[in-house]
């Protein structure tokens, strides 16, 4: 009787243990995240990404950003600079069994615009604008604090060297 206890205890404790070390993406999960960029010069950059989990590894979405900002310059007055970006992205998803964290590897291929508007500009000037076609990579990880809510960081190609903001999953 003692064995069938003790082996009754090991099965539910395995199957506990398995359940909790799950993995934290998975096939069908949408995952949203929403947050700033760091490491550029355009003040407080924004970006916001959904992907949907297409297979057990592999999720692709889409991939918003902006950033802009305002001097004062002599001669010239208020130089707005503007910086947007859309993209498509994929992430392939590792699962190192630990318990609330997502990490991931990606590609990004999109498009950026930027353009300066400057106040007293001499109508002879041309606005300056720029923009074209983008392709790079990403490395990131989600920590989820409950099974729908938590954060993100990432680094690579986006609005910031490094970004970083709230994680969705639903």
């Amino acid at each position: 009787m003692k064995l069938k206890q003790i082996l009754t205890t090991a099965v539910l404790t395995a199957c506990v243990s398995t359940a909790a070390m799950s993995q934290t993406y998975e096939k069908g999960d949408n995952l949203l995240n929403v947050g700033v960029g760091f490491g550029g010069s355009m003040g407080m950059p924004i970006g916001i990404s959904f992907e949907h989990g297409f297979t057990d590894k592999i999720s692709g979405g889409v991939y918003l950003g902006y950033a802009g900002k305002t001097d004062a310059v002599a001669y010239l007055g208020d130089v707005k600079y503007t910086y947007m970006l859309g993209a498509a992205r994929a992430s392939y998803h590792f699962n190192f069994n630990v318990d609330k964290l997502d990490p991931y590897v990606g590609v990004i291929l999109g498009y950026n615009y930027a353009k300066v508007d400057i106040e007293n500009s001499n109508p002879l000037w041309p606005t300056p604008t720029a923009g074209g076609m983008v392709y790079g990579g990403h490395a990131g990880a989600r920590y989820l604090f409950s099974p729908k809510i938590g954060v993100f960081a990432e680094v690579g190609y986006g609005i910031g060297n490094l970004n970083a903001g709230l994680a969705v999953k639903f």
